[in-house]
This record gives structure tokens, sequence and C-alpha cells, in this order.
């Protein structure tokens, strides 16, 4: 009977534990189960190129010259939609409703008013009929001002300028032949002198009309720059073995020395009310700014860093200048007051940024920063900021070595 009692009781045990083990593997299966549904469903959603609702135009990342009205494009691309609203920095622009609900794809055009320069977000919503609220895939545009600039590339082989709007766009070739030709100033009514290299080697200074696509030679000398008034050009010339800056009438080919250093002087850069020049000069193994007043009484010193200090540029209101420094370890942008007082870092490119260029608003700054898809100087690019180091974008893609760039004063 004892015997019999403890049978029993394994049997038990036994289908208890096979009871057990069966129902934590169905448990198992069915969590498996529903796991794979979910990701199964994330797979199935389409990307954001596929989105119920799109903007199609601007793309994200886009640099658009500011206009009176921006058009944005739009689709909605399921049946069923009521209603989309136009959105812009999370705030409601504009409602359309849909005529015909099956419509598909429904396609809007928005206008979007006086849109201030700097980064906005775009966004649509869309309703459907069952009141359920679909938003599309944010789009970021960066609005710049409306202009042109000038810059030099080995883009095509040899140097050459060129000209492009403020969005990188409709680039036009301005200079031909097989010489290169670099450091582009951009005079009155839109007069360029750029520099070539003669048979010899000797840096000449060019001057051409607008219109045209080959200068006639001016000058011995290189880094010209136009006086406001577009009247006088200084530049830098071999005087005795050392670099010098001197200055010239538009008119004339008899230029006036007007420095005097030791070793060197170049880069010069012409105060807006063009009373002033302020230019690079080394001294004690170091490079740093200077201002020479034009008049004769005298030059003073503006930057005394430890750091390498170069290419200034006035902004145009007389204010502040910028410049590029390693003092911060690689070369970057940076501004300071007329007075050299409260320098600030402006930008901040991992491999380097130079060339400083402002706007003729004096909001915006063109420059130019290694982008390290290239060997050497060849990865060099083309970009804008704010005048205070904001909204940085990136205007030419292509490899080549794109420097040097000025703003074409005047131009749309």
């Amino acid at each position: 009977m004892k015997r019999s009692v403890t049978y029993w009781q394994a049997t038990v045990l036994l289908l208890l534990l096979t009871l057990a083990i069966a129902i934590y593997f169905l448990l198992g299966w069915l969590w498996l189960r529903t796991h794979a549904g979910r990701h199964r469903a994330a797979a199935d959603r389409p990307p954001a190129s596929e989105a119920p609702v799109q903007i199609t135009d601007p793309l994200d990342g886009a640099v658009l010259q500011r206009s009176v009205e921006v058009t944005v494009s739009s689709a909605l691309l399921e049946p069923g939609f009521v209603e989309a609203e136009f959105v812009v920095d999370d705030r409601p622009v504009a409602i359309k409703v849909n005529p015909q609900l099956q419509t598909v794809p429904w396609t809007v055009q928005w206008l979007w008013d006086s849109a201030d320069e700097g980064t906005h977000t775009l966004a649509l919503r869309a309703r459907r009929a069952t009141g359920e609220v679909e938003n599309s895939p944010l789009v970021s545009v960066v609005v710049v001002p409306t202009g042109r600039l000038v810059f030099a590339s080995n883009r095509d082989g040899a140097y050459a300028l060129y000209s492009m709007q403020t969005d990188g766009q409709q680039v036009v070739r301005l200079t031909s032949g097989p010489s290169d030709a670099r450091q582009p100033a951009v005079g009155k009514d839109g007069l360029l002198a750029y520099v070539t290299k003669t048979g010899n080697g000797q840096s000449t200074i060019r001057r051409m009309a607008p219109g045209n696509s080959t200068g006639e030679n001016w000058l011995a000398g290189a880094e010209p720059a136009w006086a406001p008034d577009g009247l006088v050009l200084a530049y830098s010339s071999i005087v005795g073995g050392v670099s010098q800056i001197s200055v010239v009438a538009a008119s004339s080919d008899l230029p006036l020395q007007m420095t005097e250093e030791e070793i060197y002087a170049g880069q010069p850069a012409w105060s807006p009310d063009g009373t002033r020049l302020a230019y690079v000069a080394e001294r004690d193994g170091n490079l740093d700014i200077w201002v020479l007043v034009v008049d004769g009484s005298g030059a003073y010193r503006l930057t005394d860093s430890p750091a390498k200090d170069w290419a200034p540029a006035w902004s145009p209101d007389g204010s502040q200048l910028a410049f590029v420094s390693d003092r911060g370890g690689s070369h970057q942008i940076y501004a300071m007051q007329a007075d050299g007082s409260g320098p600030r870092l402006l930008s901040d490119v991992s491999l380097g940024a130079e060339g400083p260029a402002w706007s003729p608003d004096g909001f915006w700054l063109a420059f130019v920063a290694y982008t390290g898809e290239a060997s050497g100087i060849r990865g060099r690019e083309i970009h804008l900021m704010r005048s205070d180091g904001q909204n940085q974008v990136r205007l030419t893609f292509n490899g080549a070595d794109d420097t040097e760039v000025e703003w074409l004063v005047g131009t749309e």
C-alpha cells in the first residue's frame, strides 16, 4: 500500500512538472511572437521620404536666398485628408482645405512671406476625416541675404575667378585663359582687381571691367584691396626684398609706399571711411594686426598675442574687425572691436577656417573652411555664417580649392 501511494505521488509530480514546462514554453512563444510582430510593424513603417505627409521643396538642409515670398511645395500621399496646415518654427502660417478627399497625391503649394534671415524649421500638419493628425518630417532651412559672391577656384584646372549667388546657385566663370587668376578685389561698379603670375613667376595685378573675361595688366604686386570710393587701390609688393603696403590711384600707375617694415607687411584692408588701412606685419617673429592712418600720422598695433593673427576685415560700420588667429590651437575666425579689444571666437571648424569677408549689411560673413575631403588646400570650400558665428552653412561642394571669397556689392 505504501509503495502504491509513493508511485502515484511521483506520477502527479511528474505531470505537474511537465505542465509547468509546457506553460513556460507557451508563454515564451507568445512573447516572441508579440515582439516579432512589433519589429515587423516598425520595419514596415515608411521612411521619412515615404511619409504620408511631406514637404517636397525645399529639401532639408537647403540654403535659400531671402525674397518677398518663398514657395514651399508639399504632397499628401494617402486619401482622406481633410485639411493641411503649414507651420514655420512651430507657428501656424496657413491652412488649406482638400477639395477632393480621394485625390492622391494631394499637392499643395504655400507662400512663405517675409522669411527672416537665419535658420527655420518647416513642417506640415494634416488632419484626416477620422480626426487623426499626421505630421510631416521636419525640414530645416537657412535663409541668407540676397546677392552674389566672387571667389577663386581651381575646379576647372588652373585657378579662375567665379561668381555665384549667396545660396551657392548659378555659378558663373568670370575669367578665362591658362594662367591662374587669384585674390579678387571687388571695386566700385563691379570693377575687379585680381592677381596673376607672369612667365617669370612675378605676381601681377590686373583690372577687369564687368562683362569682360580678360583683364589688363596694371601693377606688379598682390593682395589688392579697393578703397570704399573705388578710386584708390591698396596692395602689397616687394620693395628691397621685403613685402610692403602701397596705394595707387585707379587712374594712375604711380604707387605711394605706405609701410617700411623690416620683415613683412601685407594683407591690406580699408576702413569703411577710407581713412585707415588694417594690415599684417611681422615683428619679433610673430604676425599681428596693425592699423595705418592714411594721412601719414603713423601706425598702431591692434593685436599683441603670442599666436599669429592675420587676414583683417573691417565691418561695414567700422566698429569691428574680423580676423584669423591660431590662438586657440587651430586657425579660426575671430572678431574684435575696432580698437583691438574684446576678441571673440566666431568659427569652430575642426580643420580650420580663414578668409572672412563681411556682407554689405554687416550681418553675415563669407569665409573659407577646410573640409578634409581632399588633400591639403584642395579641401577648402565656401561657407556663410552670421556675424555672431551662428547659422553656419556650406555653399560649395566640389572637392576643389574654393577660396578667397568676396561680396559683389550692389549685385543681385
